[in-house]
């Protein structure tokens, strides 16, 4: 599937593809969530043909994504005037901000949902703006008994990274971040916050940005071939400087490997992906036991035919799962423990 998307990322494309079957398009749109890309590369590039039937899936892929990104769009226009007018500092992650600086068409991206992470100390005040604006709450735990939505929302925004709620007049998930990650070294989210500076739509020139964007995709083992897409291209249009200093931050956070892994397994997927300088920059950690076995588990994950995991080691497992793996020693396992009997507690309330 790799090959069909090459000339939607601007890479050289490969001669001698199949048609795309009617299969490969299903699979590409429900499976990988890059229908609409793969729609786009087939328009741009004449040595890509479809079946009727698969050429029919993939252009409804991308009108499909039209009218999903016209409602996102308009979901975000209204939240952000609210937080505005409120005097709360938000930052849009991922999402349409993204799709716009990776791609000259914007619905080439997928994205469900709306994410927006705000300062901690104003997350109460934020819910309740959106529960008096009329959003809907969507709550992670289960309701086994009656619990006031209130009382709700603050278990939920003291025990997972985001609470969601939906925007009644768009059908749009919004979820409402005040941390990063589910498991993260305790300043990450801080020191994310003091570089972004809470900007509307982060740019691709920060480089905490971009190490969040790559940490996102490791941490859920990669596994779906549109968050590559995002890697690919990101890691090509990244300057020199940029990519020292988010390998200098990984470091600092003991991430280096998961992103060294992630930009490697990327190239595998996407010959090309990687310059002169990047192989030159990853060429210590190429022979690195732990960066080979992440590799493995991201491809292993993004090659399954459905949205699986593999199997972690027994340690990472009991621990904090992919994140032990991640930031590698950077997680207090006290912490984890405690959370994650905590978690599944609660989500059972």
């Amino acid at each position: 599937m790799s090959r069909y998307l090459r000339p939607a990322l601007s890479l050289p494309p490969v001669s001698g593809s199949e048609p795309i079957s009617e299969e490969l398009a299903t699979f590409a749109d429900s499976r990988h969530r890059v229908g609409p890309l793969l729609h786009i590369a087939r328009q741009s590039c004449s040595g890509i043909t479809a079946e009727a039937n698969a050429s029919s899936i993939l252009k409804s892929a991308y009108q499909q994504n039209v009218y999903a990104g016209l409602r996102q769009k308009a979901a975000e226009k209204k939240i952000s005037t609210l937080l505005t007018t409120h005097s709360v500092p938000f930052s849009f992650l991922k999402g349409r901000g993204l799709a716009e600086q990776l791609h000259d068409d914007s619905t080439a991206r997928q994205s469900k949902d709306v994410d927006i992470l705000i300062p901690t100390d104003q997350s109460r005040q934020t819910i309740e703006l959106m529960n008096q604006e009329g959003y809907i709450f969507k709550a992670n735990t289960l309701k086994r008994r009656e619990k006031p939505e209130l009382a709700r929302q603050d278990m939920e925004l003291k025990r997972f990274k985001d609470i969601t709620f939906v925007d009644p007049a768009y059908s749009v998930p919004i979820e409402l971040h005040h941390r990063l990650f589910k498991f993260e070294p305790k300043t990450l989210t801080t020191a994310f916050n003091e570089s972004v500076q809470f900007n509307a739509i982060p740019s691709l020139s920060n480089s905490f940005y971009c190490l969040y964007l790559v940490l996102h995709g490791a941490l859920a083992m990669w596994p779906r071939l549109k968050w590559v897409v995002d890697l690919s291209v990101m890691a090509r249009h990244m300057p020199a400087h940029i990519r020292l200093e988010m390998m200098d931050i990984a470091t600092s956070y003991g991430c280096d490997k998961a992103v060294a892994a992630s930009l490697l397994m990327t190239e595998e997927v996407f010959p090309d992906s990687l310059d002169d300088e990047w192989h030159l920059l990853l060429n210590p950690y190429r022979k690195d036991k732990q960066v080979k076995e992440m590799a493995a588990l991201f491809y292993e994950t993004l090659t399954a035919n459905a949205n699986g995991r593999p199997s972690l080691p027994v340690k990472s497992f009991i621990l904090s799962g992919s994140a032990d793996i991640v930031f590698s020693g950077k997680i207090g396992v006290i912490d984890i423990v405690l959370a994650r009997f905590l978690n599944s507690v609660f989500v059972r309330i």
